[in-house]
């Protein structure tokens, strides 16, 4: 379903589990639009949307669509498994999982990644001031 027509003037509802994301008319509840991501069907997806985009992280990958649209930007395969934060600052999108951190582009280009190597391994909280996303610790 790649179909984007709205009945509403209210936002499109997002929705996402299992690695896959609906675009929902909040007034109807029909499905708009839908992405299966990568390594879709094993755990929960974490969602980070703004004006123009939203950010999917899945069990190993992370991906970006065009709000409202549900076009695919991008997606890119996660050098950490399992359930994520994510932190939007700026032109960086950071990911954690299981007590690691990457930092892509807007673009999705991965900047950076810390595994915290001796640390031990969780989930993870990430800020900046005025922008914190908290862990979920129930797996």
């Amino acid at each position: 379903m790649s179909e984007y027509r709205t009945t509403a003037a209210a936002p499109v509802l997002v929705a996402a589990f299992l690695g896959q994301i609906f675009g929902i008319d909040p007034v109807t509840g029909r499905v708009l639009w839908e992405h299966k991501q990568d390594g879709a069907g094993i755990t929960s997806t974490a969602l980070l949307i703004t004006p123009a985009a939203i950010y999917a992280a899945a069990l190993s990958s992370v991906a970006c669509l065009r709000y409202p649209t549900g076009e695919l930007l991008w997606e890119v395969k996660t050098a950490t498994h399992g359930r994520a934060t994510l932190v939007l600052e700026g032109d960086r999108l950071f990911v954690a999982k299981q007590g690691e951190i990457e930092c892509f582009s807007i673009t999705g280009q991965r900047l950076w990644h810390n595994r915290f190597k001796g640390k031990g391994m969780g989930p993870v909280a990430l800020g900046v001031p005025g922008n914190v996303a908290q862990a979920d610790d129930k797996e």
